[in-house]
């Protein structure tokens, strides 16, 4: 099988805004350009992965179900709007786990690079192709260190920026210019 470029995001404050361990469906909304942005990867053919360090888990503040129940209404959200997110990686691992077996220093963490290793093996990406976005320096460290483009998202309006990347990296999936 050919491996195919992507996208790769972050959650927390690049999707969605985050009110500090955002997994309460209850909380959820999103960040600017958001919905938006999803639609195009979308529309040119790009398959959007959700790549999250999710530290509440091990730090005892909510379950992985909670967080899983999060993620779903996430995916169906970006669906009902036009956006389509093919999976999502998460760490639960965090320094100050209360959870013993979180706390073991990891690679999935990011600036880790295993989350994005692991989705790119599992689905064919090509990640010298592809691209990650997120909000901090350790989203965009671990971009680096699978072998993606890397981009830091200011938070002012995503789908600005997903135009922006689409016009720098993807010229040749056939789509005119994003303006």
């Amino acid at each position: 099988m050919k491996k195919q470029p992507a996208i790769f995001l972050d959650r927390d404050d690049t999707l969605n805004i985050d009110v500090s361990y955002t997994y309460k469906v209850s909380d959820f909304d999103w960040v600017r350009g958001a919905p938006e942005a999803l639609k195009l990867f979308s529309k040119v053919g790009l398959d959007v992965f959700i790549v999250t360090n999710q530290g509440g888990i091990g730090r005892g503040l909510y379950a992985e179900s909670d967080m899983h129940h999060f993620n779903d209404h996430l995916i169906a959200e970006a669906a009902a709007l036009g956006g389509h997110i093919k999976d999502i990686a998460f760490c639960p691992h965090h320094p100050e786990a209360v959870i013993s077996t979180l706390r073991t220093p990891c690679l999935c963490r990011k600036p880790g690079h295993q989350m994005i290793t692991r989705l790119a093996e599992k689905w064919s990406v090509d990640l010298a192709t592809s691209v990650m976005i997120g909000d901090r320096d350790s989203d965009v460290a671990a971009g680096r260190a699978a072998g993606c483009h890397a981009y830091l998202f200011d938070g002012t309006d995503l789908h600005e920026l997903a135009k922006h990347v689409i016009n720098q990296h993807f010229s040749n999936l056939r789509v005119p210019a994003c303006r």
